[in-house]
């Protein structure tokens, strides 16, 4: 198959039509579709990683999230970080103090598609410890994961469940903080109700884009910030416990 480059316009621009399952789909992403994050999708799927497009399932202000099928008809997670994203300043701050990511040109351009970069890492570290997306592959601003969910529709968000034994699952969630903190040297940085997923009896915590390593200087910060947070949501589902004993969960060596 020849490269993107090696298209002339006409049967580059039938390969883009190509993509998307249909009209609706191609139209559904629009807005978050400039040239250089088609050119992105198009080397993917020269790569064998995705095939057709079927829209958007989730958009915020920083990225869009789109169903796409793997070459084995698998359904992905498209994750296309905006070129506009109203985030940057913040995106260059958490990178900037990331000792995995270093000399980094400080143009839009090149914050963004590092910030991908950096998410892809992260899920690969915390695969390891906790249930998260599988990352697959990664092309300038574009991340391609595994799809958390069935039937084109993602499983529903923590905040959405009534969970049935709070303590237990706050303190799994607690187990994982700690973990990930002392075995991969990570926190994942905005962990909330709002960031894990409900699959069957497991939590499948998503979003590791704010994600920070361990010599991050904000990294402890972030982390008791993670853990009021779900200290906050599970004591209003009925759980029994303060900061300062989860804190202790999470900072313990057993």
């Amino acid at each position: 198959m020849p490269k993107d480059d090696e298209l002339y316009p006409e049967e580059r621009r039938e390969k883009k039509r190509n993509m998307f399952d249909s009209s609706e789909a191609r139209k559904a992403v629009e807005n978050v579709l400039d040239d250089d994050t088609m050119d992105s999708l198009l080397k993917l799927a020269d790569r064998n990683v995705i095939d057709r497009m079927h829209g958007v399932i989730e958009s915020g202000k920083e990225s869009a999230i789109l169903l796409a099928d793997s070459e084995e008809e698998e359904l992905v997670a498209v994750k296309i970080y905006m070129k506009r994203a109203g985030a940057f300043r913040e995106m260059k701050q958490y990178l900037q103090g990331d000792q995995r990511f270093r000399n980094i040109k400080s143009d839009r351009r090149s914050i963004i598609n590092e910030w991908c970069k950096k998410e892809f890492k992260n899920l690969k570290k915390a695969s390891t410890v906790v249930r998260c997306p599988e990352p697959i592959a990664f092309q300038e601003n574009v991340l391609v994961m595994e799809f958390v969910g069935e039937d084109f529709s993602p499983y529903p968000k923590l905040k959405d469940v009534n969970i049935e034994n709070p303590g237990k699952a706050l303190k799994m969630t607690l187990k994982n903080i700690r973990d990930l903190w002392k075995k991969e040297e990570l926190v994942h940085g905005d962990l909330s109700e709002y960031n894990i997923l409900v699959e069957t009896d497991a939590l499948v915590w998503i979003d590791f884009s704010q994600g920070v390593h361990k010599s991050h200087p904000e990294a402890e910060k972030l982390l008791k910030r993670d853990v009021q947070n779900v200290v906050n949501f599970f004591r209003s589902q009925g759980a029994e416990t303060d900061l300062e004993k989860a804190l202790d969960i999470v900072f313990s060596h057993s």
